[in-house]
């Protein structure tokens, strides 16, 4: 059987750092990290436009509790939550009245705009009973949602990002308890879901070395819900997954890290993926079936009936797809 162990998690203090204005470094992408189940680099373009750390440049998620300002009209001025639909109701917007003299409700698409985005598609919308509205966005609560850290970190896991506020890469790195000794600190990778194409991208790797020696937070990007955030060590070394999940491909792997782990940061198993009969492939070692590896039965880990099972460096996982 394999060797089976429960992971520790670390959970330590953010702690807060200072911003600074400064243009970030010219940092080019290195070898290492993730790779497979992604898109290519950005462009410098798309760069310019995903590593946007103003509030302003924060897309819009289910959950988000909005507050919408219409300049000198106070009785327009709402808080709305945006709902799983992404549309957020509005009354008043239509003048003509429903049946029984009750205002009629404008739904608005909000969900993955940018406070500009969405300030001008109400401005458009407020011209109907005010002129000219300025209208301004603010979100009041962010939405729960989860980051993924992964390789030479003290506790590798997923994390929930503050309600009411967001946390910067090197927050993120002390909530993961910091780096192992053989951490490559000049080669942290961020994978970001582009929220305009669903694509997801690398950005350059980032020198953490340079943000806490210099001082520099040009690079200390905040970060967005999804983001995935990979540690080299000087000694790299990987496990991978393939099959049925949303992620397959090559990780980091870390002392520790158990099979539902990987799952995890790989996204999770697809709708058809098979959990009963999970294979894991390990190199000098032969499983009890006739495939040569093991196999493992996660719905009785995640019931709790079996211990999770921790990984090796160079373990293969297949997830088999479940016929109806």
């Amino acid at each position: 059987m394999l060797p089976m162990r429960f992971p520790l998690i670390v959970l330590l203090v953010i702690t807060l750092l200072a911003s600074c204005g400064s243009p970030p470094p010219t940092l080019a992408p290195k070898n290492g990290g993730i790779e497979g189940p992604v898109s290519k680099g950005p462009t410098p373009e798309e760069l310019e436009r995903l590593l946007g750390n103003d509030e302003k440049d924060y897309p819009l998620y289910p959950g988000d509790l909005l507050r919408i300002t219409v300049q000198g009209h106070e009785d327009l001025t709402i808080e709305r939550k945006i709902p799983a639909s992404g549309r957020i109701p509005l009354y008043g917007l239509d003048t003509t009245d429903a049946d029984g003299g009750n205002p009629r409700v404008t739904e608005v698409d909000v969900a993955g705009l940018r406070l500009p985005q969405l300030e001008q598609k109400l401005a458009t919308l407020y011209k109907r009973i005010v002129n000219p509205p300025y209208v301004t966005v603010k979100v009041v609560q962010f939405a729960p949602k989860v980051i993924y850290v992964a390789g030479a970190v003290g506790g590798p896991r997923d994390y929930r990002l503050p309600d009411e506020t967001r946390i910067s890469l090197v927050q993120a790195l002390t909530m993961a308890g910091w780096f192992t000794e053989d951490a490559a600190k000049d080669r942290v990778r961020v994978i970001r879901v582009d929220p305009q194409t669903g694509d997801r991208v690398h950005l350059p790797a980032i020198d953490v070395t340079k943000i806490i020696s210099s001082g520099d937070s040009a690079w200390d990007i905040l970060l967005l819900p999804g983001d995935t955030i990979t540690v080299d060590s000087h000694e790299s070394k990987t496990v991978s997954i393939f099959g049925h999940v949303e992620r397959p491909g090559e990780y980091p792997w870390s002392p520790g890290m158990t099979l539902t782990r990987l799952i995890t940061i790989s996204g999770g198993l697809r709708t058809f993926a098979k959990m009963t009969n999970i294979r894991v492939l390990r190199s000098g070692v032969g499983g009890k079936e006739e495939d040569g590896a093991y196999h493992v039965d996660l719905k009785a880990v995640l019931d709790g009936e079996e211990p999770d099972y921790e990984l090796e460096p160079g373990d293969r996982i297949w997830v088999d797809e479940r016929f109806i």
